[in-house]
């Protein structure tokens, strides 16, 4: 693995990123788990208008607490969970800069506020990487000023509005010389390019489309200056191992069991299964030629991501997968 993905838990932020539809929630809900299991105090982030971590990740018996925007909320050991909403966030933000609470809350109820708010381009985007500052940068009281969050995982939004997400701050730098915005947008831009405390991990499915769109993500995150951290390419399908369907047939007299498909039905199924086997290691080579040993590779889970059951063996897959990939280096 190239050394920006080396030790993938050891960053301060991960920011997951790729096509809608390919697993990026499954992906942060894994990486939180093992994140956990080695005892890293980790929160998995929310960006969009639903909320699926803290139902996915906790406990079966143990439903999750109700989440307010603000403070991150416990779904199991070491591993919290934050849906940031940006008119919640931008109030307290207002509310730390000003230092007052209830003409915020007035301002923010307020329709012509809420109109201009509206009406301006980019402040949601900036006002969440501005919450996902807050929480990287927050040190508990001690002397030794441990961070409260050793982790922050994001679930970025799909591709287009992740980009979006993303470019944000350079379009606030190229037009805010100074001021309090100006700097704490510096602060936002420094995280977001540090490689020793941020990476995108992008995620994809061995298909035409994702992985071409997988392309085009990482140039563009490059471009901005933030580093990439190994591509993981979810849902692949293992290799089906296939008995020699007319010997089988021949072994049973030629007739076919009750209960299963004629001798040629079951050739077209397993013709599919092999199409599509390599279709998908079609796929794994290009983003090999593209990424090199920066590509791990996640199982199809049969009945997908569900419970907290499903991303526990998601997560074991990915903990292989990384240990195979550090062991390379």
């Amino acid at each position: 693995m190239s050394e920006p993905g080396a030790r993938l838990l050891d960053r301060r932020v991960l920011i997951v990123a790729g096509k809608g539809g390919v697993g990026k929630t499954s992906l942060t809900a894994a990486l939180g788990v093992l994140a956990a299991r080695r005892g890293i105090e980790t929160v998995v982030i929310e960006t969009g208008h639903e909320s699926a971590l803290p139902l996915l990740l906790a406990p079966g018996d143990d439903p999750p607490q109700a989440d307010d925007g603000r403070v991150p909320v416990r779904v199991s050991d070491h591993l919290h969970a934050l849906h940031i909403r940006p008119a919640v966030a931008l109030a307290e933000y207002l509310e730390l800069q000003l230092r007052v609470r209830r003409p915020i809350r007035l301002l923010m109820r307020n329709a012509g506020f809420q109109r201009l708010l509206d009406a301006a381009p980019g402040w949601r985007e900036l006002i969440t990487l501005g919450k996902l500052w807050h929480l990287e940068s927050r040190r508990h009281d001690s002397g030794a000023r441990e961070p409260v969050w050793g982790l922050c995982i994001v679930d970025a939004p799909a591709t287009g509005h992740g980009l979006s997400l993303l470019s944000v701050p350079n379009i606030v730098i190229d037009s805010v010389r100074m001021g309090p915005l100006r700097r704490h947008t510096d602060a936002v831009q420094a995280l977001l390019q540090d490689p020793s405390r941020t990476l995108v991990v992008p995620v994809t499915l061995p298909e035409e489309l994702p992985t071409r769109e997988t392309g085009e993500l990482v140039e563009r995150v490059r471009a901005l200056g933030i580093a990439i951290g190994p591509v993981i390419a979810n849902g692949v399908e293992p290799a089906p191992a296939l008995p020699p369907l007319d010997e089988l047939f021949s072994a049973l007299g030629g007739a076919t069991p009750r209960g299963l498909p004629a001798l040629e039905q079951l050739r077209e199924i397993a013709d599919h299964a092999l199409r599509r086997r390599a279709l998908q290691a079609g796929f794994l080579e290009q983003l090999r030629k593209s990424f090199g040993d920066a590509v791990l590779e996640l199982p199809q889970l049969e009945g997908g991501v569900e419970t907290r059951e499903d991303v526990e063996r998601l997560a074991d897959a990915l903990e292989r997968e990384l240990a195979r990939a550090e062991s390379a280096l």
